[in-house]
């Protein structure tokens, strides 16, 4: 009983900050991210029509690939929102210390995922610098605006977490989240379950797990990085 008890207001803080993270993500990565590959598109017109790793011509704004991305940034800012949530009570220490983790650790994260030495976005694009630092850009302005704003809805308790058209923001968890739903389920149970059981252990040992992913993200992102480098500086990707 006490469990479906506690599942219920969980749900909703989870609704409310993932209609946040929705908001942000269309924002951040659908609006913004356009922008950004605006402006890599027009430093680099010689290379328009060039096939992207994502499947898009180089240059081309079409209405189909404007929707994906929009809708992309929508989905993956409901799913920071999401971890975030989660995640949130395990850095120590003052509020601007919990958020400045959030921001760099998932910057370094969701970097180590989007730059990569294979196909032409990195390695094609001028200057190499400004193609990775615009990548870069989009999840760090994201995981700057979102924390503040999950942090000051959770503590006001504003209409947002009062309203019933707060539940539409589960609706990406039941797809296409679905998996990552059921991951985050997992983890609040096991957290729940610990939680009395382990109640110092239980934290730092997942904050150690969180530093253990923080290390492989970062030392991948600089190995990326790196290989970039080393492939622009040859022929004709000579970086200038």
């Amino acid at each position: 009983m006490r469990l479906r008890t506690d599942a219920a207001p969980a749900a909703k803080r989870l609704a409310a900050a993932s209609c946040v993270g929705a908001v942000l993500g269309l924002l951040v990565g659908g609006v913004g991210g356009r922008l950004f590959m605006g402006l890599l598109a027009s430093l680099n017109r010689e290379d328009h029509g060039v096939i992207t790793s994502d499947g898009f011509p180089m240059g081309e704004v079409t209405t189909s690939g404007t929707f994906q991305l929009l809708a992309t940034g929508t989905v993956l800012g409901v799913l920071g929102a999401g971890i975030y949530l989660a995640l949130r009570g395990l850095a120590p220490g003052p509020t601007w210390f919990r958020r400045a983790c959030a921001a760099v650790g998932g910057t370094v994260m969701v970097g180590a995922v989007l730059v990569h030495e294979d196909g032409p976005d990195f390695t094609l694009l001028e200057p190499t610098w400004a193609a990775i630092a615009l990548t870069l850009a989009v999840p760090l302005v994201f995981l700057l605006l979102m924390p503040p704003a999950v942090d000051r809805l959770m503590r006001d308790d504003g209409a947002l977490l009062r309203g019933r058209w707060t539940w539409v923001g589960l609706v990406p968890w039941i797809f296409p989240l679905l998996p990552a739903a059921v991951l985050l389920v997992a983890g609040w149970l096991l957290a729940r379950w610990a939680g009395p059981r382990m109640p110092t252990a239980g934290p730092w040992l997942a904050r150690g797990a969180l530093v253990a992913l923080f290390v492989v993200g970062a030392v991948t992102l600089t190995s990326e990085v790196v290989a970039i480098y080393d492939t622009v500086g040859e022929g004709r990707y000579l970086l200038r």
